[in-house]
């Protein structure tokens, strides 16, 4: 469903190039969900807007969606693949649909702009992300962040796209309607035979819904794999460090000595030249400030961009 080889994000700025996604390539098959997870200034939205063209920064490298490739495409044709082929969820419902319009408008737009008009298709939208058709009418202030949510969710999938980019849909919403939400994509996903993209910060939301993950650092991917695989038995130190930082409920010892990681990403603009991961490493070793390791196979199906992989202990 979609291919990316050598994905190259690059925003300008006063203080020069911005390289925010470094060489990311990775497949997305059919009715698969793919995570992406990563601290902020991973480039994780980066990547996500570069898939349809949606960033002002500078993209090169290949990006093919059913076949197609998304940078060579015209206006026209983009517009209808931003739609018909893929759609995205975003972060903030609050922040994307527009307060002066009620919902069943803002949905029906999308309808009227891309295809002919069906005039039962937004209660029959509304009812499938689990709103009451007759919410329809409400304005986005009169709905739950829960229910703005799913009304976005109901937007995207408008055109019946074969492929969702979410992009941190559940990171403003508590941890019950969370759980929902993932939910309600999951059996969407299973339905439909949609394929999906998910970016998170993380971890373990990728855990019941991601048949694999994609663990970015520094605007390159560090660590791929199953995503049961990568989240019980990480192989890149930051993976790790990642997975460690989520407490474990009715564990005192996780509650009172929670784990973390010290200090922030590099900034894109000075990079390290060995090992961005290196200055926060509790596993470096001599050589890791100054060898910039590859993708390396670390088992069946699974890579690590580290100097451990695939070295006998």
């Amino acid at each position: 469903m979609l291919s990316v080889r050598d994905l190259c994000v690059t925003y300008r700025s006063s203080a020069g190039s911005v390289p925010a996604v470094r060489g990311v390539s990775f497949e997305v098959s059919r009715g698969e969900t793919v995570g992406i997870a990563g601290e902020s200034g991973c480039g994780k939205s980066s990547v996500a807007m570069a898939l349809l063209r949606l960033t002002p920064a500078v993209v090169t490298g290949s990006i093919e969606l059913a076949g197609h490739d998304v940078l060579t495409m015209r206006p026209g044709q983009l517009r209808a693949a931003r739609w018909a082929e893929a759609s995205v969820v975003f972060q903030g419902a609050q922040h994307v649909l527009n307060p002066v319009l009620r919902i069943g408008r803002q949905i029906d737009e999308a309808i009227e702009l891309h295809g002919p008009a069906r005039p039962d298709r937004v209660g029959e939208l509304l009812e499938l992300v689990g709103l009451p058709g007759r919410r329809a009418m409400a304005f986005p202030h009169e709905l739950s962040g829960g229910q703005k949510q799913r009304a976005m969710i109901a937007m995207a999938l408008a055109c019946d796209p074969e492929l969702l980019i979410a992009d941190e849909p559940t990171t403003a919403l508590d941890v019950m309607v969370q759980a929902q939400v993932l939910q309600l994509l999951d059996d969407i996903r299973r339905e439909r035979g949609l394929s999906v993209v998910f970016i998170t910060h993380d971890l373990s939301v990728l855990a019941g819904i991601a048949d694999r993950v994609l663990v970015m650092y520094a605007g390159r991917i560090i660590e791929e794999g199953p995503a049961a695989d990568v989240l019980a038995t990480p192989q890149h130190p930051y993976t790790a460090a990642l997975a460690a930082a989520f407490p474990t409920i009715g564990d005192p010892a996780s509650r009172h000595h929670p784990a973390g990681l010290a200090g922030d990403p590099p900034d894109p603009t000075a990079l390290p030249a060995g090992c961005p991961f290196e200055p926060r490493c509790v596993r470096r070793i001599l050589g890791c400030d100054q060898l910039d390791v590859e993708l390396r196979p670390s088992s069946p199906g699974r890579r690590a961009a580290c100097v451990h992989v695939g070295v006998s202990s």
